[in-house]
């Protein structure tokens, strides 16, 4: 696997920031009113699994904070084509990104990103320097919220630099989820430089349940939920009703 290659592997990696609050109501957007239970999603390139990406939420009634840890190594043998580690933290208020960081390492690449929205301005320090902006309300890649879907720029969490996206509106499709085969929505993301993004997302209402993303090398990248996530088996009874 080429060097190009795997940074946009890694690229896509770190644009998912799921959260799934296993509420009937969706929110306005991310923020400290309900802390969702913790997640977890293996990530797979065709049937060879990655690695797994967690995420752990703790509230303190007026703010919402992510952490996330993800790893991720492709072996070949004993020879590692490539691998990843990845660790990132989020505090959201209000339905919006009041302050982030990250520490990422690709093969032998580092990358670490600090943002803090205040006073009307975001305040990045990103690999390329520092830079400040007026933001009305900076979101990443919240995923869990279907209200992402309404977005048209995301800040991706890895380099601190935005991408221009634009969301398919939602067409039926079916998912397997913790070997149940699940009828849900499908909406497809699109963006980013030179429209390097292309993801699919799938939702039952307001649950976030998975992506499929689409790699340069002609392959596709999966997020499923782990045997130790809660959506893994929320949706038998569901199913068997259908």
């Amino acid at each position: 696997m080429s060097s190009h290659r795997c940074a946009v592997l890694a690229l896509l990696l770190a644009l998912s920031t799921p959260v799934l609050s296993l509420t009937v109501q969706a929110a306005e957007g991310p923020g400290g009113e309900v802390v969702p239970l913790n997640r977890s999603f293996d990530a797979f390139i065709g049937e060879r699994q990655l690695g797994t990406h967690r995420y752990e939420f703790t509230g303190d009634g007026e703010a919402l904070t992510l952490r996330s840890e993800a790893q991720f190594e492709l072996k070949l043998g004993f020879l590692t084509l490539f691998s990843y580690d990845h660790v990132a933290e989020e505090r959201w208020s209000n339905g919006c990104l009041t302050r982030f960081q990250s520490s990422t390492e690709v093969n032998d690449k580092r990358f670490k990103v600090n943002g803090q929205w205040q006073n009307g301005v975001l305040a990045l320090e990103t690999q390329d320097g520092a830079e400040e902006s007026p933001e009305t309300c900076a979101w990443t890649f919240p995923y869990w919220n279907r209200a992402i879907t309404q977005r048209s720029e995301l800040i991706n969490i890895q380099d601190g630099r935005r991408a221009e996206v634009t969301f398919s509106p939602p067409r039926p499709a079916q998912l397997e989820v913790g070997g149940v085969l699940r009828r849900v929505e499908a909406q497809d993301l699109k963006g980013g430089e030179e429209g390097k993004i292309d993801i699919t997302l799938y939702y039952d209402g307001p649950l976030w349940l998975g992506l499929d993303s689409k790699l340069e090398n002609g392959r596709t990248l999966h997020y499923r939920p782990s045997e130790s996530d809660p959506a893994f088996t929320l949706g038998r009874g569901q199913a068997s009703a259908q």
